[in-house]
């Protein structure tokens, strides 16, 4: 079936799940909904977007030349993959392409409708407790309000739809001197927009650095604006040198973070720490010292040339080989702060902060004819029910609230370094297992949020490899290495402990264990392992291992030692791996039809969330801590109805 005919179909009246969104995060939950959710004939579930095609902002804030910033392997899903000889980075549309081909493979055409867009959903109870009223477009133009209830609702309208734009006096406020064109970088479509122009960038995430870097080879001179700092990286690791070794093999950077002793098998305290995630600087445009490391920051595209000359002993250790600059009057992007205002088509800007001292551009006459604001987006709910939770309201990992557990959001989480598309995919597969209760809310510490101040714009960004192992863990889907080696033998085995968080691992074992995920292992995960050489490995691999597994020793021994002497000094013995039981919560959810939507194996009680029940003892499980009743229970949590992956 083709889209067109699908969208001949009517919605129906009732559906078991309604999934909002027509990007990869609302794919991935249909899929979900339909092969691994319980539903009948007449309440199969449906999927609507608001465009004319699916995609999202893959297909709708696309712009020339744009490219996968994550490589194939990190950002496809764990079941259909791209093909070994594709590019590492894929352009946009190609990617988009690949969306079409997954929902045709998985027969996802016939449940989406587009051109059909939410207008409300509030929740009414009954059967089908929510009840959305979605407008829907004819190709011819005409338009008509159609009401549906469901049982379940999954949200995906992505974190890049609506435009954030700052007010800047003299530019977009008042008062205005002397007009400046400007334009959102969503409006940003081809180089030739900024041809002949002097152009002010103003923001530098990852399109602010596309349209910077296409503006030094388009426009008469180019200024990037950033607040504080950023932090670049070259895509992949080419003409990069360490130790005297040159890696030449294009390997994508998002691929080199290995998961023994980084993803799985750390103490609690080592997580906490984000040891893991101290990082380096850098020269132009560098961070201030309070956020340095991944933790604190997204990784951004490499667009810095050097600014200072290195020594001879950093050059021996580590070195990065540029390409030869554009041929253009002025190849030099100048880092200015951000604006405070414009005078006479003039931006003005407050002196760098203290650790940006160095930068002077700011000093000289920045007058450009052109402003693009790549200032990122916003999202708004105003469609959505005040007796919805927002998505920075979640207290479920940040995919549902636990006063009520039918209603999932997908794709709200940024990662540092990784992608969206595969944290939707495993966001998805947690939220079916959690709203159908074949598992249990978690309670165990998170420790994959990013660090960020009380006025950082974005407060949801995440560390890749630590959300990714945390709902594997939650679901089991975690693998163990003496379960890996029992069932798979020792090769897949090692290229799991240096392989990074990739989805298809998390299909080795579990409730959605696939057939598929081996083969996918042994020929395109090692291909990753195998393209960074010997001595890539030994750099990459074997010493990050080995510097981890040191720390995790320690830091077990001297838990497992406070444990045991505690008694000694008048305290309980407590140990950091003692999980805490489901803790009562307070009823906030409505009564509906004379059942509280609360958890499996919650207890209820009108009592502060933060009450728990009285702490048990545990053990080690799939390179996991978890409570010795939920290791017991493991057979019972599964899944009933869940099909093999064809």
């Amino acid at each position: 079936m083709t889209a067109e005919q699908a969208d001949q179909i009517p919605l129906p009246e009732h559906t078991s799940t309604l999934v909002i969104g027509g990007g990869p995060a609302g794919l991935v939950a249909l899929k979900y909904a339909l092969l691994h959710s319980e539903w009948n004939e007449d309440d199969e579930p449906v999927l609507v977007e608001m465009e004319d095609e699916i995609g999202g902002t893959f297909r709708y804030r696309a712009y020339e030349g744009a490219e996968l910033v994550s490589s194939k392997q990190l950002t496809c899903f764990s079941d259909f993959r791209y093909p070994l000889t594709a590019p590492d980075h894929p352009s946009l549309p190609e990617f988009v392409s690949y969306l079409n081909a997954y929902s045709q493979h998985f027969g996802l055409v016939p449940h989406i409708r587009t051109r059909s867009q939410v207008i409300s959903l509030s929740r009414v109870g009954g059967e089908y407790p929510h009840e959305a009223v979605i407008r829907v477009t004819s190709p011819s133009g005409d338009v008509k309000e159609h009401t549906i209830r469901a049982q379940r609702v999954v949200i995906t309208t992505g974190l890049h739809v609506s435009p954030n734009i700052p007010s800047i006096p003299g530019l977009n406020a008042e008062p205005i001197t002397k007009k400046i064109p400007w334009i959102h970088s969503s409006e940003y479509k081809t180089r030739d927009q900024l041809r002949g122009h002097k152009v002010l960038v103003v923001g530098c995430g990852e399109t602010g650095m596309d349209v910077a870097h296409d503006s030094v080879h388009a426009a008469k001179k180019t200024w990037l604006a950033v607040r504080t700092g950023f932090l670049s990286f070259p895509k992949v690791l080419n003409h990069f040198r360490i130790f005297g070794t040159t890696f030449d093999g294009n390997l994508p950077i998002d691929g080199l973070i290995t998961n023994l002793f980084e993803t799985t098998y750390v103490h609690p305290w080592v997580a906490a720490s984000h040891l893991r995630c101290a990082g380096c600087n850098q020269w132009a445009g560098e961070l201030p010292p309070e956020r340095q490391g991944r933790a604190y920051v997204f990784l951004n595209k490499f667009v810095n040339r050097p600014f200072e000359n290195m020594s001879w002993l950093h050059r021996l250790l580590f070195s990065y080989s540029d390409p030869p600059l554009p041929d253009v009057e002025d190849p030099t992007c100048h880092l200015v702060p951000f604006p405070e205002r414009f005078e006479d088509g003039r931006a003005v800007f407050p002196p760098p902060p203290k650790h940006r001292a160095k930068e002077t551009a700011w000093k000289d006459i920045c007058d450009p004819d052109l402003v693009v604001l790549a200032t990122g987006y916003r999202q708004d709910f105003d469609w959505l029910g005040k007796e919805y939770a927002r998505p920075d309201e979640l207290d479920v990992r940040g995919v549902a609230h636990s006063s009520d557990l039918s209603v999932g959001y997908l794709g709200f989480l940024r990662p540092g370094v990784g992608a969206i598309p595969p944290m939707a995919e495993m966001q998805a597969q947690f939220f079916f297992l959690l709203t159908q209760g074949k598992i249990q809310v978690p309670t165990s510490e998170e420790h994959y949020h990013l660090l960020h101040g009380p006025n950082a714009r974005i407060q949801y960004g995440v560390d890749y490899s630590g959300y990714m192992s945390t709902l594997a863990r939650d679901m089991g889907s975690a693998p163990g290495l003496l379960e890996l080696w029992r069932e798979y033998g020792t090769f897949v085995t090692l290229v799991y402990c240096f392989g990074a968080a990739f989805p298809s691992f998390y299909r080795l074992v579990g409730p959605y264990k696939s057939a598929k995920a081996e083969g996918v292992v042994r020929e395109e995960l090692w291909d990753t392992i195998r393209r960074r050489g010997l001595a890539g490995n030994i750099a990459m691999g074997v010493i990050p291992m080995m510097f981890y597994a040191v720390v995790n020793t320690i830091a077990l021994a001297v838990d497992v030692a406070w444990t045991l002497a505690s008694p000694l000094f008048g305290r309980p013995r407590h140990s950091v791996f003692t999980m805490k039981a489901m803790p009562k919560i307070q009823v906030t959810a409505p009564v509906m039809d004379g059942v509280l939507n609360v958890a499996p194996g919650q207890d209820v009680a009108i009592v502060p969330p933060k009450d728990v029940n009285k702490g048990v003892a545990n053990g080690f499980s799939n390179g996991v801590i978890r409570s010795v009743s939920a290791i017991e229970s493991d057979a019972a949590a599964l899944p009933k109805a869940i099909p093999k992956q064809t």
